[in-house]
């Protein structure tokens, strides 16, 4: 009885995949999820109307030491998914 664990031949075609493969692989499937619901356009008008609904609260609750911080993030999602949407027309 063989009780080597199975590796895979030298010769196989099949490269073995990374804990960094797997991973792209993963975020790659979320984000195929999350634009099955809308596309990249309608995501980043949503977010728009997010932050503009978050800005006049925040106008009205007084100062938000972090709020450059959320305003980077914003932005940061923004490009996501405009650099999606623009990826997606190729």
């Amino acid at each position: 009885m063989d009780t080597l664990p199975q590796t895979r031949s030298l010769h196989s075609e099949e490269p073995e995949d990374s804990e960094s493969d797997r991973l792209y692989r993963a975020y790659g499937r979320k984000v195929r999820d999350l634009l099955s619901q809308s596309d990249a356009e309608t995501w980043i008008e949503d977010l728009w109307d997010m932050y503009t609904g978050f800005t006049l609260f925040s106008q009205e609750a007084g100062y938000d030491p972090r709020g450059h911080n959320r305003f980077v993030s914003f932005k940061e999602l923004v490009f996501f998914f405009r650099d999606i949407g623009a990826m997606t027309k190729k």
